[in-house]
């Protein structure tokens, strides 16, 4: 037999047992965070038209899709991303809804890596969408969701960097497009020597202030300070407008409380194309890849035919999973040990601990022991043999609540 029957994809892995589980507790927490802040739960299907997702994807970024062709000869694709797909749903079925909307989902999206890439094929984006509110507040709001995520599983220190797409395009709005380009990939791409040199060849199409500007762009990082140092290199009113918005988002995230855990970054810039304001990205101290990220894109769902303010921000579930605190033990599990004879007994045992809320794998008496996390007992005769404490009181409890039954 070919050995390719037992490889994996590249780009792609197996969760399994305990792993799975904390995985699981892991979704369980981020769901519980979501519900908390009120937002309710979608979900949409994991193949697109692939004129859908073209929506919100760079040119670039075509090259990643996986593709394939319905009945009728359409290209579909395997979702990339769950802000398109999202903003299709609320323009085609949630029209009637009052705003805003607050949106949450927990969903794998695919892109193909290349070969060597250590980076994933198959992402799981847990993220929310704030439909039809254009305020400062909605921005903080994804901020803060996003923060208490990173409170809720113990990933340690973080922070949130946050910028502005309109400063980028204000300072790089007067360059040849395909200058602009390459300086949005450096960008993206947190390549500082390629920008610096990509910059300064074209020194002599641009005047000294807007190449100061330019160059000073994506060091300028910190908290207000930032704000008045951006302020002085804001050559187009775009560019000031930026200032404006982040200044009155750090105003909204310090009613959070969130100021210490948010560093402006006026050079960010994300990969898709249809941010129009605030972005963001999350980072921890052991990893140096962002844990989370999103922003506002206002203009999205305009080309789905609805005009409607949107903001969001979703967590990259692999990542956090590499990072979040693991060091809880797992829920105990019961191992019933079972003969033939005692099957009733212990089987209606058995689901008396499972309304209790437990975890119970009845067995056969020959099968092999367990392991260190659960709790073994052995039924014989109608009686319970177990060194665990918390076991032979529930069998008590459970003994004397069916005598109780059997004298009425």
């Amino acid at each position: 037999m070919s050995s390719v029957y037992f490889e994996r994809p590249h780009g792609f892995r197996d969760y399994l047992l305990q792993e799975y589980e904390k995985r699981y507790r892991l979704e369980e927490k981020i769901h519980d965070v979501f519900l908390a802040w009120g937002y309710d739960w979608l979900t949409t299907p994991l193949l697109e038209y692939e004129e859908t997702i073209r929506q919100g994807l760079h040119k670039e970024e075509e090259e990643q899709l996986y593709r394939m062709f319905d009945s009728s000869g359409r290209t579909l694709v395997l979702r990339p991303e769950m802000t398109t797909p999202v903003a299709r749903a609320v323009t085609t079925l949630l029209g009637n809804e009052p705003l805003p909307l607050h949106l949450a989902y927990i969903e794998r999206t695919y892109r193909r890596v290349a070969a060597r890439s250590h980076e994933s094929s198959e992402v799981t984006q847990a993220g929310i969408e704030l439909l039809g509110d254009a305020t400062p507040d909605a921005d903080a709001e994804v901020l803060a969701v996003m923060a208490s995520v990173l409170q809720s599983v113990n990933v340690g220190h973080f922070r949130l960097a946050v910028g502005h797409t309109g400063f980028v395009g204000a300072l790089l709005q007067d360059l040849p497009e395909s200058i602009q380009q390459a300086l949005r990939l450096s960008l993206l791409r947190k390549d500082a020597v390629s920008y610096e040199q990509l910059l300064h060849q074209q020194r002599d199409l641009i005047s000294d202030r807007e190449y100061e500007a330019l160059l000073a762009m994506p060091r300028i990082r910190g908290g207000y300070d930032a704000i008045r140092e951006a302020r002085e290199h804001a050559i187009h009113p775009m560019a000031m407008k930026a200032c404006d918005d982040l200044e009155a988002l750090m105003d909204a995230l310090g009613a959070h409380g969130l100021a210490d855990v948010v560093q402006f970054d006026f050079g960010l810039y994300l990969e898709h194309d249809y941010y129009t304001g605030i972005l963001f990205e999350g980072y921890v101290q052991s990893l140096g890849l962002p844990i989370c990220f999103g922003g506002r894109y206002d203009r999205l769902l305009e080309r789905f035919g609805r005009s409607l303010p949107a903001t969001g921000g979703v967590l990259h579930l692999e990542r956090l999973f590499t990072v979040m605190d693991r060091s809880e033990t797992p829920a105990p599990r019961f191992l019933l040990f079972t003969g033939i004879e005692d099957r009733p007994l212990t089987y209606s045992f058995a689901q008396y601990l499972r309304q209790q809320g437990y975890a119970v794998r009845v067995v056969r008496k020959d099968d092999e022991l367990p392991n260190e996390s659960t709790m073994t007992a052995w039924m014989a005769n109608g009686n319970l043999n177990s060194q665990n404490k918390e076991l032979r009181r529930y069998f008590q409890e459970f003994a004397a609540m069916k005598e109780e039954k059997s004298e009425c």
